[in-house]
């Protein structure tokens, strides 16, 4: 396992670190250096700035950028081409398919999927206001390819949110909200109640060939 030189992180055992990636990117005022969990696997041309603190079980694509001052649960899945703005936060086993984009002070909570190409925004009129509201969503949420979730926006529990939609207002738990603007409805009971954790935990991955992942089982999670 070869890094890029950066003394600059800390990184637990069973890592799987590409070359090509850098940990521990110091930027003016850093404080504090990098930190993963256990049983990394970092694909290359990845960044992850320092004051950055992310769980167990981290899977990183290609290309991926992480700034400063994240905090990033346990079983946490982010594929190529996504960028982390810094001062956000992401829970437990969230998954960002690709070329996905978070501005700080969003805050995600845990077991939700994020489609590709989503875009979140924390400014309604940007360089006119003196501050950034980023969104917040609850916990078992899915959210499509293609969709555009304004600043400041509360999205509840268990909320699926259909590709495209660009949503511009809260949506309250158990909603299913579509269009653009997006409208929403109470959730059809077809779409449960919660993620399903196997999907959540384990995935499909026909680049992975390390033996399956049954550990979480034993582990809390919302919604177990």
């Amino acid at each position: 396992m070869k890094t890029t030189e950066s003394p600059f992180y800390e990184i637990g055992s069973g890592a799987e670190i590409a070359p090509n990636v850098l940990l521990g990117y110091r930027y003016p005022g850093c404080r504090a250096p990098t930190r993963v969990g256990d049983r990394a696997r970092i694909h290359s041309g990845t960044v992850i700035y320092a004051d950055t603190v992310i769980g167990n079980r981290f899977t990183c694509g290609h290309n991926v950028t992480i700034r400063a001052e994240c905090e990033i649960g346990d079983r946490v899945v982010i594929l190529h081409g996504c960028t982390l703005e810094g001062r956000l936060k992401l829970g437990k086993g969230v998954k960002l398919m690709a070329h996905i984009y978070l501005p700080s002070s969003t805050v995600i909570g845990s077991m939700v999927f994020v489609g590709p190409g989503t875009t979140f925004l924390n400014a309604r009129y940007p360089m006119r206001e003196p501050v950034v509201r980023g969104a917040t969503v609850g916990n078992h949420v899915v959210i499509g390819g293609g969709v555009t979730i304004g600043p400041g926006i509360t999205i509840g529990d268990n909320v699926f949110i259909g590709a495209g939609a660009t949503v511009l207002k809260d949506i309250p738990a158990n909603s299913l909200a579509y269009g653009s603007p997006a409208k929403h409805k109470p959730l059809p009971e077809k779409f449960g109640t919660r993620n399903d954790p196997r999907q959540i935990f384990c995935g499909l991955d026909l680049w992975d060939k390390r033996p399956p992942d049954e550990t979480w089982q034993n582990e809390d999670f919302p919604g177990r």
